[in-house]
């Protein structure tokens, strides 16, 4: 008997364990604030939140939440859930197994050496320190050749557990971490790589150079899932408007966030809070760029978050070499990827003071990215005119300039948007000839809300033509360049500021919107689903 029994306890000793209930991880969002409904049934399920994740997001009603897999359909039949949908990780686009360059043939591509003639970052000419938001997997904040343009809070301490600075953030002097609450980011090189792009110390006498030779870089960390995303989205909005309503004295003076990553086979309709951001930040001056996938895809077919959410400030780039080619393994797309940078030829800072060849759409991002912050330091005072007054409009002139200087090439004709590569040393010219001329004539589409939208709602376009322009028109296309609709504006409509579109009369599918006045258009997109 003795016997049996050993044995029986050396057998359940030995057997692998019971792998534990995988967790479903949701964001969920509640009917009000109160938070109570959620917190009976958690209490009521056993659930402690040393194990399982229960947060408050920092956007409206939504929390993100992690639970026994097995309490998923209990969870969502809570009567005080306004929706609920999978919080998606995401992956982050490292570098492809494809050769690359190793020299820095992406500079030279692009124009650097004769922008670099007319600035070469680090302030507006109303002494605004630029800075450009990272979000990515880790960094190596004491580079050789980056430590000296990275954004620090002097007036943060680390690790003391109290907001010195009194931004809303405890313990982020070197930037932010969103999963750990403080400023310990993983030492990872593609971050590093990034950041190398953006802005590595220029005519230092070290390693490489950025776009930027002076810069702030914001190193945000801990973006995992799409949660992590958002909240990692929504600091670099908190430091640009603390900037703001301090007049400098707080915060950051955020131009751009870069984010080199994503969820492949993902469309914005499935995330909308995910693409809401990029029009939050966009409304306080912060344009965002985001990479397309390392896979030879059309994402209008196929699908990636975040290149196919629709806020006309965020924009997608793709990768071409040194040859000016899009590279084979590329994402593309006519109606969400915007515009190409070098990717392959790149080569950048990386961990332990370390270089190295960092090819990809990873690459190619930053590029874009840094040229935004770039422009930021025109020397001309009035190409910002209206930074104070309206930012917004400010963000959106820079990257229609972006867009209008780039040059054409026929490798992204008919699968990006504007069918060219960036050229930054055009971007900078631009901005100052005939600097303290007048600004052109206002034309623009401003957003679109809601969008994505379902087919059963009301679409409103807002707009601003300027009173000098005759004969504007709003034009509706499908995606195969048929017009569906054609609205004139007259002086109701301009003095409204916004059209309205009948969901009912058009079908799921991807629609491009054009304001059309004399020889100038703009035109953005627009989802509708089911």
């Amino acid at each position: 008997m003795i016997i049996t029994i050993l044995f029986t306890l050396l057998l359940n000793l030995l057997a692998p364990a019971t792998p534990a209930e995988p967790n479903g991880r949701w964001l969920v969002e509640l009917q009000t604030q109160d938070d109570g409904c959620l917190t009976a049934w958690w209490d009521a399920n056993g659930l402690d939140s040393t194990t399982f994740l229960k947060k408050k997001l920092p956007i409206g009603n939504w929390w993100v939440v992690a639970v026994p897999a097995g309490l998923s359909a209990s969870l969502m039949e809570q009567p005080c859930i306004a929706s609920i949908t999978p919080d998606q990780k995401i992956e982050w686009r490292k570098q492809p197994n494809d050769p690359a360059y190793v020299n820095q043939g992406d500079m030279n591509l692009i124009g650097m050496p004769k922008a670099w003639d007319i600035t070469t970052g680090g302030v507006t000419t109303a002494g605004d320190t630029i800075v450009v938001a990272l979000i990515d997997e880790g960094y190596q904040v004491d580079h050789q050749d980056l430590v000296q343009n990275i954004w620090i809070s002097r007036g943060e301490i680390q690790d003391d557990g109290i907001d010195n600075d009194n931004n809303g953030y405890i313990d982020d002097r070197i930037g932010y971490n969103v999963q750990t609450g403080d400023d310990h980011h993983l030492l990872k090189s593609h971050g590093t790589s990034v950041a190398g792009i953006v802005g590595a110390k220029g005519n230092n006498g070290v390693g490489v150079t950025g776009v930027n030779w002076n810069v702030k870089i914001l190193l945000i960390s801990g973006a995992d899932f799409e949660s992590d995303v958002i909240a990692a989205y929504q600091y670099a909005l908190d430091m640009r408007k603390l900037y703001d309503q301090t007049n400098g004295a707080k915060g950051a003076f955020v131009v751009a966030t870069n984010l080199s990553g994503g969820i492949n086979n993902a469309f914005a309709a499935d995330h909308p809070l995910w693409c809401e951001m990029y029009d939050k930040l966009g409304e306080k001056g912060v344009l965002s760029v985001a990479a397309a996938p390392n896979e030879s895809i059309s994402v209008d077919v196929d699908g990636d978050m975040p290149t196919t959410c629709t806020s006309p400030y965020l924009i997608a780039v793709t990768n071409v070499d040194t040859d000016d080619e899009i590279v084979g393994n590329a994402g593309y797309g006519a109606t969400s990827i915007d515009i190409g940078a070098p990717g392959h030829g790149t080569v950048t800072t990386a961990s332990v003071n370390l270089y190295k060849e960092f090819p990809g759409t990873s690459a190619a991002a930053p590029h874009v990215a840094g040229a935004i912050a770039l422009l930021y330091s025109t020397p001309c005072a009035e190409f910002l005119y209206d930074l104070d007054s309206d930012p917004a409009n400010t963000a959106r002139r820079i990257r229609d300039l972006i867009f209008n200087t780039a040059k054409n090439n026929n490798s992204l004709n008919e699968i990006t948007v504007t069918g060219k590569r960036i050229q930054v040393d055009a971007a900078l010219k631009a901005s100052v000839t005939d600097c303290g001329a007048p600004i052109e004539t206002m034309l623009d589409i401003t957003s679109i809300r809601p969008n994505p939208a379902a087919s059963n709602s009301m679409i409103k376009v807002y707009f601003k033509v300027s009173p000098d322009i005759q004969d504007a028109y709003f034009e509706v296309f499908s995606s195969t360049g048929a017009k569906l609709y054609e609205i004139r504006i007259d002086q109701t409509i301009a003095q409204q500021g916004y059209i309205e579109l009948d969901g009912r009369n058009l079908l799921a599918a991807v629609y491009m919107i054009t304001l059309r006045g004399g020889d100038r258009k703009v035109t953005r997109k627009l989802v509708t689903t089911i």
